[in-house]
């Protein structure tokens, strides 16, 4: 089953006074690439959610939002930060007596000085803000993988109809390539005929010629590896491990195949059928490229 790289999901957890919400957004990548955003007090965590994620998505860029806080039972005090006042004072008391300055530092100065009061929230240890996280983020990949999965359903049925529609048109060139055999040996005949003057071409020279042409113009090779590389994508899907880049590799060289073909015939119910292999396999490789 094919895996798409689109996704997102939002989870939410409350214990007591605590709430965690994590949201991650998903979108294509050629590789794995993870930014993360939260509390400064928790980054410590970064290598651990990391490791989570990358144990079940291999490729795309992700969003990971995490935001933990207290819920509205949360008690926080206000406290002065007393190493900041202690310093205050001491420089106070310094200028006053080298510079012979009078005065005393009032509390209205010492509560102008930025930063001297702050809030501080009631603490949890680490291990209990980690285990709210943890079970958290788990949530929420687990949401993002249901998501990318359902979105990677739709696309293997489109990649799926579009693979059948190379294979209708590679069918349709092999049935054309007769009657290019036969366009080949008419025209070599004409040929031949037409330098000759009045000479009538023997069939053996122009069986020789037509011979020379064919082997050139021979595309048997080229739709055979058409075949098989269609057979290859159609396996890739079905083993349902992530195969995005393989699948672009293999679209490649289907392009390649067809390209040769085109250049090799003349026959305009060929070129017909190359120009719609080329325009299946552009729109397969745009959904490739959502493809983990």
């Amino acid at each position: 089953m094919l895996t798409s790289m689109t996704g997102y999901a939002r989870a939410e957890n409350i214990n007591g006074d605590n709430r965690c919400v994590v949201e991650i957004r998903s979108v294509n990548h050629r590789f794995l690439e993870m930014n993360i955003r939260m509390p400064a007090r928790d980054a410590v965590a970064e290598r651990k959610i990391r490791e989570i994620v990358s144990k079940k998505i291999s490729r795309g860029h992700l969003e990971i939002s995490i935001n933990r806080n207290n819920g509205n039972g949360a008690k926080r005090k206000l406290v002065a930060d007393e190493d900041l006042v202690r310093q205050f004072l001491q420089a106070a008391e310094k200028i006053k007596s080298e510079h012979s300055v009078q005065g005393e530092a009032d509390l209205a100065t010492i509560l102008s000085i930025k930063d001297i009061l702050k809030y501080e929230e009631d603490e949890v240890n680490m291990e209990e803000r980690w285990g709210m996280m943890e079970k958290t983020l788990k949530d929420a990949v687990g949401q993002l993988l249901e998501m990318r999965a359902a979105e990677g359903r739709a696309l293997q049925k489109d990649v799926l109809e579009k693979v059948g529609l190379v294979e209708e048109s590679t069918k349709k060139i092999l049935s054309a390539r007769e009657g290019q055999e036969k366009e080949i040996f008419n025209k070599l005949k004409a040929k031949i005929e037409e330098l000759m003057g009045d000479g009538e071409a023997s069939p053996e020279r122009i069986l020789t010629e037509a011979g020379i042409c064919a082997e050139r113009s021979d595309i048997s090779e080229e739709v055979i590896r058409i075949q098989s590389h269609l057979a290859q994508i159609r396996d890739f899907v079905a083993a349902g491990s992530p195969v995005g880049r393989k699948l672009e590799f293999i679209l490649q060289e289907v392009n390649r195949e067809a390209n040769t073909i085109g250049s090799k015939s003349t026959l305009y119910d060929i070129s017909r059928e190359v120009v719609e292999i080329k325009s299946q396999l552009e729109k397969i490789r745009e959904q490739a490229a959502n493809i983990e």
